[in-house]
């Protein structure tokens, strides 16, 4: 008999980073940056084992939410903190279309998922004691969240989490009702991508397209080290999440994208890709502000050269200071000429 399931649909809503200082982070990303912070707070009980107290914020990234989360008690929350650090990109969070129907999908397909702690995924379904933060207290609502081993997806932690449509109380439909209004108006640098680095390009590709279902874009993307040192050689593939694009680059050759693999391992995230019109127009706002805009080795741009140029494609590229932006890799993009440009011929030729 032909099987006629159809794939649950998945979109990529958020990115969830782990802070040491609440205030200073989000602070960078507003007060910096130019994005805007949502007034709901979350938080998670102390009292859940599966993670542990934490408190979130999220602060929206225009094209991307960001999912900052603050460790508040022991647990998995806080020993990931202590493990990776201020200002990690821990997850990538996927709100699918139906959250049963991606686990009953998994099930048939014979592949596990799990809860936060590692442990099998039971009959609740990954329930956490999670809620909205009203004038200091808040009420357990209740959150379903699930993981793919990270051995599966070469790394990368990645969750899907249900939105119960039409219920008022589901933390995810409280944030966007809150935010209708001010979505018309976004600011700041656009989110054109979240980079992956990865040991195996192919292998962890078809984690997304063959277990998630998301789509491949075809563009072969190839950067040649004698070309730009800086950076050195890379093969890479965008996968379309559905309005943000991943891309999974595998270093080739020596060079500080083959050091940040063998430093953080295969499937760490490694940059949150942000894209502006008029970089030098950027660079010039954010000396103003007191901060000087860097190269990806983070040596200091300068007024004579405001970004580094991307060869062959002409994309223009430049980096805040680790010591501004609190653990965060955030790079700033002006895309080149359209016959060239990376982002151009991605975006120029995907049809969905």
């Amino acid at each position: 008999m032909t099987d006629t399931r159809i794939e649950p649909q998945l979109r990529l809503d958020h990115a969830a980073i782990w802070v040491e200082d609440m205030e200073k982070t989000v602070s960078f990303l507003t007060d910096v940056v130019g994005w805007r912070r949502h007034p709901m707070e979350v938080a998670v009980s102390a009292e859940d084992e599966t993670t542990g107290g934490m408190e979130a914020v999220f602060v929206d990234a225009n094209g991307l939410w960001l999912e900052m989360i603050l460790p508040t008690s022991p647990g998995p929350g806080m020993d990931i903190l202590k493990e990776k650090g201020d200002g990690a990109i821990i997850e990538i969070n996927f709100e699918p279309d139906d959250y049963d129907a991606v686990l009953q999908d998994m099930k048939v397909k014979g592949i596990p998922m799990f809860n936060m702690d590692g442990s099998p995924l039971g009959e609740d379904g990954g329930l956490i004691k999670e809620g909205v933060v009203e004038e200091g207290d808040f009420e357990h609502t209740g959150q379903r969240i699930a993981y793919w081993s990270t051995e599966l997806s070469r790394g990368t932690t990645v969750e899907i989490f249900e939105v119960i449509k039409d219920n008022a109380t589901n933390l995810i439909n409280q944030r966007d009702a809150q935010w209708e209004e001010v979505a018309l108006h976004q600011q700041g640098p656009r989110m054109s991508h979240i980079s992956i680095v990865v040991a195996d390009l192919e292998s962890t590709a078809s984690f997304y397209t063959d277990v998630m279902g998301l789509k491949r874009h075809p563009m072969q993307l190839v950067i040649d080290a004698a070309t730009n040192e800086e950076i050195g050689g890379m093969k890479a593939a965008f996968i379309d999440a559905g309005g943000v694009w991943l891309e999974l680059f595998q270093p080739v050759g020596p060079g500080p994208l083959m050091d940040l693999l063998n430093e953080k391992g295969d499937g760490y995230v490694a940059e949150l890709c942000t894209e502006v019109d008029d970089l030098a127009a950027y660079y010039d706002s954010m000396k103003a502000k007191g901060v000087q805009m860097v190269g990806i080795d983070g040596t200091p741009l300068d007024d004579s050269e405001k970004y580094y140029v991307l060869d062959p494609y002409g994309d223009k590229i430049a980096y805040f200071p680790a010591e501004v932006s609190r653990g965060l890799t955030v790079e700033v993009i002006e895309r080149g000429p359209r016959e060239t440009s990376i982002l151009h011929r991605r975006d120029d030729t995907w049809k969905d």
